[in-house]
């Protein structure tokens, strides 16, 4: 059974607050940020780096950029929250789903301040080939936790097994559409997102 936004009162404990359905002002205003957040930080700060830049300042540049981008996953996770429409139940797993994005950045973070050494590739046990590969799965199962909580297909499943069925397969298509389409899927997904949640409230109004 899922709850809708309009139905449900508002609490005012922090995991409660964040199970909570934005409105879909809130939710536009999240996805604009996203947006912006992502463009800024995989396009326009790559773009203003040159081949006079010396390594240490290249690399922590780009990584930093790379960091806004991938911090914009939180607001874009709000927003389109306010798209679903559905309070998060349980609210943990929607609290997992946005510590979980911030694995990504934190660990470019690391990099950023030991660079030019990249902390990452250097883990005993783990392959830098595969860094970038693990790194993106984090998204995917934030995506996946996400989907647990407040996707009504995961709500109305009939068992638990069944509802991880559901948050596994979101996470796979997400960790699919991020690595086939990067970097341009999460910033049209923020477009989206908000002009979805536009249009919604302009019919909201005129209903």
């Amino acid at each position: 059974m899922t709850t809708s936004r309009s139905s449900e009162p508002r609490s005012s404990g922090p995991l409660a607050r964040l199970a909570e359905v934005p409105s879909r002002r809130e939710g536009a205003v999240w996805a604009f940020i996203a947006l912006g957040m992502m463009l800024v930080g995989a396009v326009l700060i790559p773009s203003l780096l040159t081949v006079e830049t010396d390594q240490v300042t290249l690399i922590r540049a780009y990584l930093g950029g790379s960091v806004l981008a991938f911090l914009g996953f939180l607001p874009l996770l709000r927003a389109t929250h306010a798209v679903i429409g559905v309070r998060a139940a349980p609210a943990w797993a929607m609290l997992v789903a946005y510590l979980v994005l911030l694995i990504r950045p934190a660990a470019l973070t690391a990099d950023i301040v030991s660079a030019p050494i990249a902390v990452l590739a250097n883990l005993p046990g783990l392959s830098a080939a595969l860094v970038p590969y693990v790194l993106l799965a984090t998204t995917a199962i934030a995506a996946g936790f996400a989907a647990y909580a407040v996707l009504p297909l995961a709500q109305s499943a009939s068992s638990i097994g069944r509802r991880v069925t559901v948050a596994a397969a979101v996470g796979l298509l997400v960790g699919l559409a991020l690595y086939s389409f990067a970097p341009y899927i999460a910033p049209l997904a923020a477009l989206g997102v908000a002009v979805a949640l536009l249009i919604g409230r302009g019919r909201t109004a005129e209903d």
